[in-house]
């Protein structure tokens, strides 16, 4: 046996094999320890000659949920199965490998969810990379009528198309196979172009479109071999790929898509809280995925998103007739597997009821639409289709099928009574046998007087008749013993045995009949294949439209004006995914407006204040409108947008050894090198996660160069308060922040988007709100007092009469050990009062002098622009003015000293920089 065993392995290398021993599947040698691993399996042996075989096995009535598990761990199963009946088998029973299942061609129903899921293949070089994908389950699939530049371009279509499985060419770079299996997608090597296996059975002609660049051919042509070897029934199942380009579509880069958690959330990976979840009302699988084909990829033509907003309008108004089409709509099942599968010609009989029940739910459906008035173009599209390929199939089904047909045809009940004149006559040939059987039995009681004689069967022994001890004197003599059992005797007849061999051969020839009939129904419905594909498609536009009316009505969601214009505007605005999870009007709304004279909002507040949810909020509002949806608002105007790109949360990369910096300075190079004048960037907490200088600097640069190079509409959140100078110089740039409100030592957060800019942050009194222990509060109060000099509320920055560069900032933040460089061993005074006093009799324009003479002492001229230099003159010319305005700090000081702050003050209105900028 293991020899057959390992022949059998050699074919499947890189493939789990499950070797059928009768009612398991069993797995040796490492796939056994593997399947201890991951399954959690124990592990046995089975005596293979000088050593003892590892082995694990699986009964095969549960090994669909093994196997599930395995694919999603990203193995492939390779079936074998026993292929001749063992009773008849001389010697060893016959085995071949009947089925390859990989992480991409699975389509048994219970291997895949109802999600969309695709099988990848790419080829190419740096520079010009083809890309193909198919759905196996449906069919569908698209190829990229386009070169992609970079693997970075590669990443966001294949998590796009949110691929299960991707082949890439066996001669690629080990870093190109590296690149993709840090996605997390199973990588599958192809042979390369021209080889006899890839080449053999491919259709390319047919199965690629011929806008498709050569690149994308050979991953088309390499999709449609791997399909075939792997499973060959189901090429049948394929359809053409269709073509499509990126720049008809809203690009969502792998950053973007995690941060904004479309699907999942970013931390747990649950799919409950991410914005699907939330919008998803459809009612049918075919309607779920072409949501989700929507949300991974939303349209940038504004006349195709006026054609969705507007069916989803028409069922907004027409409330009765939305409740009806949904009413119809649960009653159906998934049309598009369903067609699949009868494209494969494997649909069990459940199969056929489920599709006979959605043919009827689609009739009913088109009755309930045929009396709509003033209906959009998708549902007069679904109204024009042909009827009579529909009708003729559900007659079919309705005269072929009982009520409740078996898995499978062979026992003679998959047909109803009077579908087939021949399977009648079996049928009734069979009942007659049972009834003599039973007359048999009597008559044999009454001939011998053994009244406990009775006629059985097992499937070793056949019909037989038993007797128990006590009567076995009676037995007859043409009775043959035929089996000894604890209780008596078992027998047969001559007449028992004509009976039993004319009974198997009406099964025999039942079973036929049956099979044969079953053959050709699947052939009668395949015809109709094309018009189910159309139903299903026009049953899923309906579901999506449907849905998104019901989540419109449901959570008031407003349909927004399309514009062309570049401007943003919403008016009370809502993030989707917290206000589902508040109570009902617990979410503060916000108006956000983005224009050519507000191309970029700087966000200043403290933290949990709500800037990242306000950004994340705009982000997921453009895309609903892109997918053709309302969105969370009292009122839009948006223009559609070619690309999102955001910067928000904090995650190190340990995987690629990358810091949380590094992570998000890729997150902002890809933004600012990717961004057009069409784009919207959200960049959260700009330049944190370094010193304050080097985080002030990067920001203000990128800053800059999105408003001066790129142009795209931006929202930036920032702590870095010293940023808010940068409205009076850059003239697309307006301050806005999170309100705050004070009471007594509480601090409230209103949540809500105000002018201007806050010159605090409020951190500490944050950090005693998440529940910091007291001494640590009062300490860090402390401490922020002895390196300022001011009170927690006081701190300096450019709205303050004394505006400080960020070197000076920074300064302020670590304890100075000397006050003259020339001079390291003079003593310092290091108490907490002299920590944070002036020199006796300096005014505050001695010292400001005294600080922007040091800061002229170390600048680093030959490292700056003229630019840079200029705008450093004017921040030190507002801090000398300020500093001559001022009163005498130490006359304040004298009449009653610095006052202990209770808790922090309120922002003052319209703060603004000293020289009015």
């Amino acid at each position: 046996m293991f020899q057959q065993y390992l022949e059998l392995r050699r074919q499947v290398p890189d493939a789990l094999l499950f070797f059928r021993l009768g009612d398991f599947y069993e797995l040796f040698f490492d796939d056994a320890h593997v399947v201890h691993k991951v399954l959690g399996l124990t592990l046995t042996g089975r005596d293979g000659g000088r050593e003892r075989v590892p082995m694990c096995g699986v009964p095969v009535h549960a090994a669909e949920g093994y196997i599930r598990t395995l694919l999603e761990h990203g193995y492939k199963v390779a079936i074998c199965e026993q292929v001749e009946d063992p009773k008849t088998a001389r010697g060893l029973v016959r085995r071949e490998i009947v089925r390859i299942i990989t992480p991409g061609t699975a389509v048994e129903e219970g291997l895949v969810d109802d999600g969309p899921g695709h099988l990848a293949a790419v080829y190419g070089r740096e520079g010009a990379y083809g890309v193909a994908f198919v759905d196996v389950t449906t069919g569908e699939g698209a190829v990229l009528a386009e070169r992609l530049p970079t693997l970075q371009a590669v990443a966001e279509e294949l998590i796009a198309f949110r691929t299960r499985e991707v082949l890439v060419p066996a001669a690629a770079p080990e870093g190109m196979q590296a690149f993709f299996a840090r996605l997390g997608v199973p990588v599958t090597p192809f042979d390369p172009p021209g080889a006899p296996e890839a080449r053999e059975g491919s259709d390319p002609a047919a199965f690629c479109p011929p806008e498709a660049p050569p690149p994308a051919r050979t991953a088309a042509e390499a999709l449609y071999a791997y399909v075939r070897r792997v499973y060959p029934a189901l090429v049948r199942a394929l359809r053409p790929l269709q073509a499509y380009r990126r720049d008809r579509t809203l690009v969502l880069d792998p950053y973007t898509r995690a941060n904004l958690e479309l699907f999942r959330r970013k931390r747990s990976g649950e799919a409950a809280g991410s914005l699907f979840q939330v919008i998803d009302w459809t009612e049918t699988p075919m309607g779920r995925r072409r949501l989700a084909r929507r949300l991974e990829r939303p349209l940038v033509d504004g006349a195709a998103i006026a054609e969705r907003l507007k069916t989803v309008a028409f069922f907004v108004r027409e409330g009765l007739l939305r409740h009806r089409v949904r009413e119809a709509l649960q009653a159906m099942y998934d049309l598009e597997r369903l067609t699949a599968r009868l494209a494969l010609g494997t649909p069990s009989g459940g199969d056929l009821a489920r599709l006979r029940e959605t043919l009827r739910a689609a009739l009913r459906l088109r009755a309930v639409l045929s009396s709509a008035e003033g209906a959009p173009m998708v549902v007069r599209a679904f109204l024009a289709a042909e009827a009579a390929p529909i009708e003729a199939a559900l007659e079919l089904l309705e005269r072929a099928l009982p009520d409740e047909p078996p898995a499978a045809p062979g026992e003679g009940r998959f047909f109803r009574p009077g579908y087939d004149a021949e399977l009648d006559r079996l049928r009734a040939a069979l009942e007659e046998g049972s009834a003599w059987l039973r007359r048999y039995e009597a008559e044999e009681r009454e001939r011998t007087g053994i009244r406990s004689l009775k006629v059985g069967y097992n499937k070793v022994f056949g019909y037989y008749i038993e007797v128990t001890k006590a009567n076995l004197d009676r037995v007859p003599p043409e009775y043959v013993r035929k089996q000894t059992i604890a209780g008596g005797e078992r027998y047969v007849t001559e007449a028992l045995r004509a009976w039993e061999e004319a009974e198997r051969e009406g099964v025999e020839r039942l079973e036929a009949r049956e099979r044969a009939l079953y053959a050709e129904l699947i052939g009668r419905l395949q015809a109709s294949g094309e018009a189910f594909r159309a139903l299903a498609d026009g049953l899923a536009e309906l579901d999506v439209a449907a849905a998104l009316a019901e989540l419109a009505v449901r959570r008031r969601y407003v349909e927004p004006v399309i514009r062309d214009d570049g401007r943003i505007v919403l008016r009370g605005s809502r993030h989707p995914v917290v206000e589902a999870v508040l109570p009902d009007g617990r979410f503060v709304k916000n108006d956000v407006v983005l224009d050519d004279r507000r191309r970029i909002l700087l966000i200043t507040g403290p933290n949990m204040a709500g800037k990242s949810t306000l950004m994340r909020q705009v982000a997921l509002a453009q895309i609903l409108f892109q997918i053709g949806s309302f969105v969370p608002a009292d009122a839009a105007e948006l223009t559609p947008v070619d690309r999102i790109f955001t910067r928000i949360g904090a995650a190190d990369d340990l995987v690629q050894g990358e810091s949380t910096f590094l992570v998000e300075m890729k997150e902002v190079r890809l933004a600012v090198t990717e961004a057009t004048p069409r784009s919207l960037i959200l960049i959260d907490e700009l330049g944190r996660g370094t010193s304050t200088e080097d985080g002030i600097a990067i920001a203000h640069a990128v800053i800059e160069y999105i408003h001066d190079v790129v142009g795209a509409k931006a929202l930036v959140s920032t702590h870095f308060h010293e940023l808010a100078a940068l409205e009076g110089r850059l003239s697309g740039l307006v301050n806005v922040h999170m309100g705050v409100e004070v009471e007594a030592e509480r601090i409230i957060f209103t949540y809500r988007l105000r002018p201007g800019a806050t010159s605090r942050s409020y951190g500490i009194a944050v950090a005693a709100r998440a529940g910091l222990p007291e001494r640590i509060i009062r300490r860090a109060e402390a401490l922020v007092r002895r390196y300022g000099g001011r009170t927690p509320e006081e701190q300096p920055t450019l709205f303050d009469g004394g505006g400080s560069t960020a070197v000076e900032t920074a300064k302020r933040m670590i304890p100075v050990e000397t006050t003259d460089r020339t001079s390291p061993a003079e003593p310092v005074d290091r108490t907490p009062a002299a920590a944070g006093a002036k020199p006796e009799g300096e005014s505050p324009a001695v010292a400001a002098a005294l600080r922007v003479a040091e800061a002229i002492r170390r600048l680093p001229l030959e490292r700056m622009t003229p630019l840079e230099a200029f705008d450093r003159l004017r921040e030190w010319q507002a801090e000398l003015g300020a500093a001559v305005k001022a009163p005498d700090a130490d006359a304040a000081a004298e009449s009653g000293g610095p006052k202990r702050s209770t808790g922090p003050e309120k922002t003052p209105k319209n703060a603004r920089p000293a020289d009015g900028r």
